[in-house]
């Protein structure tokens, strides 16, 4: 879980030895019985130009290369463009049109080929690989899905700056399972171009990279899977979502309604409490000429609120009242949005349902010429079950958690 909420959801050292020695190690992987420990590692390499659109309706996205030591290439594409468009009943709508691989790792048919250097000063990457291509026409017409098959994907890219270094190493543990892992890379940023089929051709990028990468993993026992942070550095928080469909009788009233509330408190000294919260509730209503159509209100907002947190973050309690920016949107008036504000109260009752986990990282990056930086982290979380109401919106969560955090 992620905070936030929206209109419709919608780290100075020397490692000349590394740098030697790295793009030479392989892929390997040590497996082990049941609550043993095991250990896995995976190097490789990996080139990518990333497109940000300049203009409504220019492609924005990424393609990726990436070869596994002793493995074959692999390449990923996706690319999507959106454009405003007037509809006939004089509307604007959004007109989409999204290409990209099938799944992660595309190879097919082939060949797929990367040639990069160990100095990672340039690479150049190409590919026959079939495209899906989904386009969204709009203005309520149907998507359709089409498949471009065998189309020539290729990347060059240029190194422009200094080889540098990243790492994070960490730790997650919950009980006797634990799971650690140090994953680094060495990089460069870059420009590139790209060309895909006939549709894109020796498109320019300032927004280019080439790395080679380890990730090394060992867990014994089970790995422990920790719920996302819901704490602000040095304190606490909890937060629920809920969400629900429903078939009305007589096919009038409540379709779908969600809500998520959020409360955090903030470290030493202020301990300062900041409730968060929203609401969507997607209704269909009768209009006065006989038809139906669909009434949706939205409501977000935040306001100073109570938090209580138990032992070992076992439960957790949330409440206020707060002021909510309500917009509401009408089939039977247009459906022209209405924006005002409103005062509901929110209230968050949650029990832990899993057992406490515990997770830290240290990050760092060395840069030739800016010295390293270093940052740590820890927190604790707990998979949680329970109750959130925004208003009259109210139910049993679908997905909470309780945690604290580390400064």
């Amino acid at each position: 879980m992620k905070p936030g909420t929206g209109v419709r959801r919608k780290l100075v050292g020397c490692v000349v030895a590394l740098l030697l020695i790295a793009p030479t190690l392989s892929t390997t992987a040590v497996a082990a019985p049941p609550g043993g420990t095991q250990l896995s590692e995976l190097r490789y390499y990996q080139v990518a130009v990333n497109l940000f659109p300049e203009t409504d309706g220019a492609y924005a996205g990424a393609v990726s290369f990436r070869q596994d030591v002793k493995d074959e290439a692999t390449v990923d594409v996706f690319l999507s463009r959106a454009a405003t468009i007037s509809c006939p009943d004089l509307s604007e709508d959004i007109v989409t049109t999204t290409i990209q691989t099938e799944g992660r790792g595309s190879r097919e048919p082939g060949p797929v080929e990367l040639d990069i250097g160990h100095s990672l000063e340039e690479a150049l990457g190409h590919a026959v690989v079939d495209l899906t291509v989904t386009d969204s026409p709009g203005c309520g017409e149907p998507e359709s899905v089409s498949v471009l098959p065998a189309q020539d994907v290729q990347i060059t890219v240029t190194g422009t700056t200094p080889r540098f270094f990243t790492g994070i190493g960490g730790t997650t543990s919950s009980g006797s399972d634990r799971s650690s892992g140090r994953f680094y890379d060495f990089s460069r940023d870059g420009t590139g171009t790209l060309s895909v089929g006939s549709l894109l051709v020796g498109v320019e990028s300032p927004a280019a990279f080439l790395k080679f990468a380890v990730e090394r993993q060992r867990t014994h026992g089970e790995a422990p899977v920790a719920p996302d942070p819901v704490a602000p550095p040095g304190g606490t928080g909890a937060r629920g979502d809920y969400s629900a469909e429903f078939e009305p009788t007589g096919g009038l009233g409540v379709l779908f309604e969600d809500a998520i509330v959020q409360a955090s408190t903030t470290s030493p000294p202020e301990r300062a409490t900041t409730v968060s919260a929203s609401s969507l509730t997607v209704e269909l209503v009768a209009c006065g000429d006989g038809t139906t159509a669909i009434r949706e209100q939205f409501v977000v907002g935040s306001g100073p609120g109570v938090l209580t947190i138990g032992r070992k973050l076992g439960t957790a309690t949330a409440s206020g009242s707060i002021q909510f920016d309500r917009f509401v949107s009408d089939g039977c008036q247009g459906g022209e949005p209405v924006t005002d504000t409103v005062v509901l109260p929110v209230d968050l009752n949650l029990a832990a349902s899993a057992p406490l986990v515990r997770v830290s990282d240290t990050r760092w990056q060395i840069r030739p010429g800016e010295g390293a930086e270093r940052t740590k982290g820890w927190y604790l979380g707990r998979e949680a079950t329970g109750t959130v109401a925004v208003g009259a919106v109210a139910g049993t969560t679908n997905l909470a958690a309780i945690g604290s955090s580390g400064p």
